[in-house]
């Protein structure tokens, strides 16, 4: 069975906030009489996140043996995921659950190939909480752009949607764990030319973050460093990719 939408919630000891955001979901795709599916990645939690997610029909639950990062728990999701179009979002759902329509429309509608928040665009609201984490944020985003992301100045939004052929793909030769994994997103997306879509994001609700600023974005730094290194040695290549392009360049030109 192919979902027309799956969300992945990566969680690392989100009990707290889990079932609510699962059955915010669900309801949501009730109403907009949408078949969709909620995937937690529990990644390697130490509370009880994984039993508090509801059972029901469309939520499924992977759970890593250890904490490993943000990216291979979005990884583990999406292997679970069969989505048209397969989205992130963070468990507490700072966004609220409009952008998914927007997502949905851009990609299946207007044919891109994902659309990625920002929260740097005219309509988005947003606030960094505390000094440090907003200076560490910005310096941050600064190196990001000017090593790897060009003209994509909020690489760090944590809400990334893909085209189901293209998430296959991404998600197969992604291979940074941790936070920075949306910046490699990013990049791979730049890389093969595909279509991106940045969409403004306005924060509903924010229930504090497992990032722990200096040493993650050390961590971060490194793995910007290993992207460029990884590409230039070809362990990024992706067949799968290029046959994407080369189809719907063969149709543009017919």
């Amino acid at each position: 069975m192919t979902h027309e939408v799956s969300v992945v919630l990566p969680a690392y000891n989100a009990a707290g906030e889990i079932a609510a955001s699962v059955h915010a979901l669900m309801a949501f795709f009730d109403t907009c009489t949408l078949d969709g599916q909620v995937i937690v990645a529990d990644d390697g939690s130490t509370d009880s996140t994984a039993e508090s997610v509801p059972s029901r029909p469309g939520v499924t639950v992977v759970r890593l043996p250890r904490n490993r990062g943000k990216g291979a728990a979005i990884r583990a999701g999406m292997a679970a995921a069969d989505g048209r179009v397969r989205l992130f979002t963070d468990a507490d759902l700072p966004y609220g659950t409009d952008p998914i329509l927007v997502a949905q429309g851009h990609i299946n509608d207007r044919g891109f190939h994902a659309v990625v928040g920002d929260r740097t665009l005219p309509g988005s609201t947003y606030q960094h909480e505390g000094l440090l984490r907003r200076s560490v944020s910005e310096l941050a985003s600064f190196t990001f752009r000017t090593l790897i992301t060009g003209g994509i100045y909020d690489t760090q939004c944590g809400f990334k949607a893909f085209r189901g052929d293209v998430a296959d793909e991404l998600f197969r030769i992604s291979r940074v764990d941790g936070f920075a994994v949306d910046v490699e997103l990013i990049y791979l997306l730049l890389k093969y030319r595909l279509d991106i879509k940045r969409v403004p994001v306005q924060l509903r609700f924010n229930a504090g973050s497992s990032v722990r600023v200096l040493r993650d974005s050390a961590r971060a730094g490194l793995d910007v460093l290993r992207m460029r290194l990884r590409w230039a040695a070809g362990a990024y290549r992706s067949p799968g990719l290029d046959r994407i392009l080369a189809s719907e360049s063969l149709v543009g030109d017919v």
